[in-house]
């Protein structure tokens, strides 16, 4: 059996796990990666079909465009990278015709002075009163119906819906009203979505060639059995060799897990989740009769299909996203060969899709999904359009492993074991701003124990003493063990919002931001 040492270890190679290996070796760690998986970058990658960049989970796009955490985490570790941000806040297509909106006031357009009202009441209730208490954490849906009537204004509501099912793969019952307003604001200070140059496979390749050029170890195609410790600490991991089947043991002080908390306490526990049994489990689940607590309570994922589609002429005529206020299950379609038309053959148009799953009934939610492609497009579908691949995403391979709004903490029961991924977003960050953001905080909090500012031994910190009313000393920890802690120590790598100022471009347009990227191309 094989046994080397590191400064740090990181398993899974997605997007979280890519950042996190690139910002400890810059750190100058010793760093080596494991990936289960023949290739980097998990659910936000590419594979090459029929000439299309047919992506692994992301839709090429990234929430926040040229300014926001991913953009800025990038520029840091002076990646490579162009993201090309949206040149309008959407279009609609409600009653049977597309609506361009360049900016909020556009949405006008389909709601009409008297629902256009309640959207500016919303929005004023949304982002300059204080949310009561009594309202933080109400579902967005209830939030609602206790300010407009949800019967009158179909559209408008139907808006925030589509936004919620794209965004965040959740409808609005399943999400408080606290995360939506926060996650909106982020969207208006940081900016319009962009999309990725060469795709997000192209993306995660380079990340890959750098960490190998820097010296990082790359293990793809290695499983980890388990995460080994003694006495409350992580002391490494063993893996085996897909190939050749050798086991190999590793041993660093710190490992970093992007395999979201369920796979990861599998680990600590010397076992492993299947996808096959845990799509099993959460069927027989569903079937049973626990209450509505016990079902709240429940370990909740976002869940989603996703539907490529190849057409020989352009259906969507901007760079941002389609929201579908008349469809049966698909919320929006993004057009990303606009941005790079080398994302598809020559004279071609790539189309992706995405719904939330709403029943266990895979076939139904695809067949729903054709449906309304034909009733998007009528004849230009079944003429110039063919579907290249439709994927599902739930169970070890879900859109989000947890739902926006109930992620846990970043550290875990082990000293110096961390978790960073789409289960440990931060409140107010989607997708993969999220996901580079759960790096930074992770990276924030090793800089906190590191200088001391943190208690305890690594693992288990806890943020500098206060001081109480009563004049005594007291201590308030900083990230519960697989809990829902929000307090942070003091930021180094965590990206601030900019101004709000910028929120009042959203009016007229969506702002992007792209002269602060690094501009050399992913490929020639």
């Amino acid at each position: 059996m094989q046994e080397a040492h590191y400064d740090a270890l990181v398993i899974g190679a997605g997007l979280g796990g890519l950042l996190s290996a690139a910002q400890l070796l810059q750190r100058g760690k010793r760093v080596a990666l494991l990936e289960r998986l023949d290739h980097c970058g998990g659910r936000f990658s590419a594979k090459t079909f029929k000439g299309v960049q047919v992506s692994t989970g992301a839709v090429h796009m990234v929430p926040f465009g040229s300014s926001g955490v991913l953009a800025h985490t990038l520029r840091r570790l002076q990646i490579p990278h162009r993201l090309l941000d949206a040149d309008v806040f959407g279009s609609f297509h409600v009653h049977g015709r597309q609506v361009r909106a360049r900016g909020l006031l556009g949405v006008y357009r389909f709601l009409g002075p008297r629902q256009f009202f309640w959207f500016l009441r919303l929005g004023y209730l949304m982002f300059f009163r204080p949310l009561p208490a009594s309202e933080s954490a109400l579902p967005f849906s209830a939030w609602l119906t206790r300010h407009i009537k949800v019967e009158r204004n179909r559209e408008l509501v139907a808006f925030f819906e589509r936004i919620a099912r794209f965004a965040l793969s959740l409808e609005l019952a399943q999400v408080s009203t606290a995360e939506v307003i926060a996650t909106t604001k982020n969207m208006f200070r940081y900016g319009a979505p962009g999309i990725v140059e060469g795709g997000c496979g192209a993306l995660a390749a380079e990340l890959e060639r750098r960490l190998r050029e820097r010296g990082a170890t790359v293990l793809l195609s290695h499983e980890v059995q388990q995460i080994l410790h003694a006495d409350g600490r992580v002391t490494g991991v063993r893996a085996r060799d897909k190939a050749s089947g050798d086991e190999l043991l590793l041993y660093a002080p710190l490992v970093v897990s992007d395999i979201g908390p369920r796979a990861t306490t599998a680990l600590i526990e010397n076992r492993q989740v299947r996808q096959a049994e845990l799509l099993k489990q959460q069927q027989q689940a569903a079937q049973s009769t626990a209450s509505a607590a016990e079902q709240d309570q429940a370990y909740r994922e976002a869940v989603g299909l996703k539907v490529h589609v190849l057409s020989d002429v352009s259906l969507i005529p901007h760079r941002g996203i389609m929201y579908c206020l008349d469809t049966q299950r698909i919320a929006g379609i993004v057009q990303p060969t606009n941005c790079d038309p080398r994302l598809a053959p020559p004279g071609k148009h790539l189309l992706i899709t995405h719904q939330v799953l709403q029943s266990e009934n895979i076939e139904e939610e695809k067949a729903l999904a054709i449906a309304d492609l034909r009733h998007l497009f009528g004849e230009t579908f079944e003429r110039h359009c063919r579907i290249l691949t439709m994927s599902v995403y739930r169970g070890e391979w879900p859109v989000n492993r947890l739902a926006q709004g109930r992620d846990l903490s970043p550290v875990t029961p082990l000293q110096g074991l961390f978790l960073v991924g789409d289960a440990v977003k931060p409140s107010g960050y989607l997708m993969v701003e999220g996901v580079a953001q759960s790096v930074n905080y992770v990276l924030d909090l090793l800089d906190a124990i590191e200088r001391g500012e943190a208690a305890g031994p690594l693992g288990s910190p806890h943020l500098p003493a206060t001081t109480a009313a009563d004049g005594e000393r007291q201590h308030w920890p900083g990230w519960l063990p697989f809990g829902r802690g929000r307090e942070r120590a003091r930021s180094g790598h965590v990206v601030r919002p900019p101004s709000r100022l910028n929120a009042l471009r959203w009016l007229w347009t969506a702002p992007g931001n792209a002269r602060k990227q690094v501009r050399r191309p992913l490929y020639p």
